[in-house]
């Protein structure tokens, strides 16, 4: 007992002192011209990232610990000050900090939460839920609550490469967590489902891979649980489970060729699991009974009509209605059941070919970038090969789940089409397809399988037990239990004139952005320069909501203040525009009310305010 505590108070501490180092990367506000080289995929980087955590996993014991987490503090935190700096802004964020589009449903969702109302809509309600339980203990702070979902993602990340270097060695493990740090790095800061998918994933990922080793039965099954919950939150390759379930059938036979026993308790896990985490938690969430996955209608649509994307059944039928949509494609694929098989064949293409939605980062700018195409048939091959040594070795645990997991993910392509959504879609099942690449380079490993007291810290089996059961609460305990005990705020509506909106909304501090002329006062989100922000505007061209939200700060010399706010008035999420004479005091958070002129746009609608009320209560 004195030793699983010491281990607690162990992983605490230095979950501290790398939380306090990541903090401190972020607010140092380290110029963006720096910074930028960590947004995205390049070789250069590519090369940087997997020889530091080379060399890192190289050192022995506690000072290799240092060094990867190091690491991966800092090349995590460097991706998001990216956007903290800059006032980045393009389909998912606005000025490095609010979100937008997909984003702006589950941000509002989460204020439902909070509020005590029901979502009455909403295709995932885990991830909203989860984000009223960190809004709520941060609270309200957006800006706190993403920077600490990139954290988690990245104790994921150590956590699943740390397994792989007790069992593998050095190179395998740098090159695994290289793959899963530039599979996640363009969703960092993004309030999206992925980056909570991808930390559960890894979690299962990590449960998993230890018990083909140690197999336990509870720590199996806990493993399928946060697996089901990662795709859940992170609609993904749900096929892997079932594939999972016949791999513990066979890992717990005893002296038999299969437990049918355990493949029950496992299916059962499976059925029972999804329908809590996805039938019962969005009936008491509000949420209108089959809509949680009705998104899927549109991907099918555009499978049935070869390959088309999601947006053919907006273009075609100009419905959000997922039973229409789904009428449509049963009706298209009788006259037309060829489509389909076009359809699947474009997705097992774009998945593993190189180009802009491929699994594999390695993406071609044009034909003659050989870096990007060797580096991609290097990856192809190693994928391949470490494919055909697991299944050579299926009397091996480990091989055998990696082959199950292979499987699983390879059915479920043809249903998570990349033209979609390119690799994102698998976020929570990345761990189990980067796993193959770096199994068959063990054998380069100086350190290959050895075991070390050192290797328990973050990535032991009470820290993963402990970590799946608190994301799990946080996910379908906790939300609960806001709504319940939490009610919308008491109010006056404001009186406007006929062309103006009333509005209460209540303002949350690091929730909402300020752009600021140039100066000292600026550079770091909520605060972001004009500048920056007009720079940095990548949808400006295309997008309508882009173009008067310039139109309007241009037009002005003033700063603004712009808040993402459910308006309690008409129940509706909306963007507020307030010129910042019109603020009285800090206004980082409580109630506000006043009147508005509605500025429709294509996707969300801003609010110009006119004026402000002294009280909304």
């Amino acid at each position: 007992m004195n030793e699983r505590f010491n281990s607690a108070k162990r992983d605490v501490i230095w979950v501290g002192i790398f939380l306090l180092l990541y903090c401190l990367i972020l607010l140092f506000r380290i110029p963006y011209t720096f910074s930028q080289y960590f947004r995205t995929y390049s070789p250069g980087l590519f090369l940087v990232v997997l020889i530091s955590y080379y060399l890192a996993f190289r050192l022995p014991g506690k000072f290799g610990i240092l060094a990867c987490l190091g690491l991966t503090m800092v090349f995590f935190a460097l991706a998001l000050s990216f956007k903290w700096t800059s006032g980045y802004s393009d389909n998912k964020i606005i000025a490095g900090l609010l979100p937008y589009k997909d984003g702006t449903g589950y941000y509002f969702a989460a204020n439902l939460f909070l509020n005590g109302l029901p979502l009455e809509g909403g295709w995932r309600p885990l991830f909203p839920g989860f984000l009223s339980s960190m809004l709520f203990l941060f609270g309200g702070n957006l800006k706190w609550v993403l920077a600490f979902l990139v954290f988690m993602a990245g104790i994921g990340s150590y956590s699943s490469s740390r397994q792989i270097f007790t069992s593998l060695g050095a190179l395998p493990a740098s090159l695994f967590i290289t793959f899963l740090y530039f599979h996640i790095q363009p969703l960092i800061g993004l309030t999206m489902t992925e980056l909570l998918g991808f930390t559960m994933g890894c979690f299962a990922f990590s449960i998993l891979w230890r018990t083909s080793y140690d197999p336990q039965l509870s720590d199996f099954v806990l493993g399928l649980w946060i697996l089901l919950l990662a795709l859940s939150v992170r609609a993904g390759t749900f096929f892997i489970l079932p594939l999972l379930a016949l791999w513990g059938g066979r890992i717990f036979r005893g002296m038999g060729r299969f437990s049918f026993k355990v493949f029950a308790i496992a299916i059962t896990t499976i059925f029972i699991g999804y329908f809590f985490a996805n039938s019962v938690f969005a009936h008491l969430s509000g949420v209108p009974a089959g809509t949680v996955f009705g998104n899927f209608a549109y991907s099918l649509y555009g499978q049935v009509q070869g390959g088309a994307g999601w947006y053919q059944a907006i273009r075609d039928l100009g419905t959000t209605n997922p039973s229409i949509v789904y009428e449509a494609a049963f009706h298209f694929f009788l006259k037309h059941p060829l489509s389909l098989l076009i359809g699947i064949v474009k997705s097992y293409r774009d998945f593993f070919l190189p180009g802009g939605v491929s699994i594999f980062m390695f993406r071609p700018r044009d034909q003659m970038d050989w870096v990007n195409y060797l580096a991609w048939g290097l990856a192809a091959f190693l994928m391949v090969r470490g494919l055909v040594v697991s299944a050579k070795k299926m009397d091996s645990n480990t091989s055998l789940m990696l082959v199950a997991g292979f499987v699983g993910i390879f059915l479920s392509i043809p249903f998570l089409p990349p033209i979609d959504g390119g690799s994102r879609f698998y976020a929570s099942t990345a761990p189990f397809f980067f796993v193959l690449p770096v199994i068959v380079l063990d054998w380069m490993s100086a350190n290959s399988a050895q075991e070390t007291n050192a290797e328990a810290f973050l990535s032991g089996p009470d820290f993963l037990r402990t970590g799946t059961v608190l994301l799990s609460f946080l996910t379908v305990i906790m939300p609960l239990m806001i709504m319940k005990l939490n009610s919308p705020p008491a109010f006056v509506v404001p009186a406007c004139t006929a062309r103006q909106s009333p509005f209460v909304l209540k303002s949350q501090p690091g929730s909402y952005v300020d752009i600021i002329s140039n100066g000292n006062n600026c550079g770091l989100v909520p605060e972001v320069c004009r500048n920056d922000f007009e720079k940095h505007s990548v949808e400006k061209s295309v997008d309508d909501f882009y173009q008067n939200l310039h139109a309007m700060t241009s037009a002005s010399n003033v700063n603004v203040r712009i808040i993402p706010a459910l308006n309690f008035v008409d129940k509706k999420p909306h963007y507020f525009y307030i010129p910042h004479d019109m603020i009285l005091g800090d206004l980082a958070s409580g109630l506000l009310s006043g009147c508005a002129i509605e500025i429709e746009t294509q996707y969300q609608s801003i609010y110009q305010v006119i004026s402000i009320w002294p009280g909304a209560e």
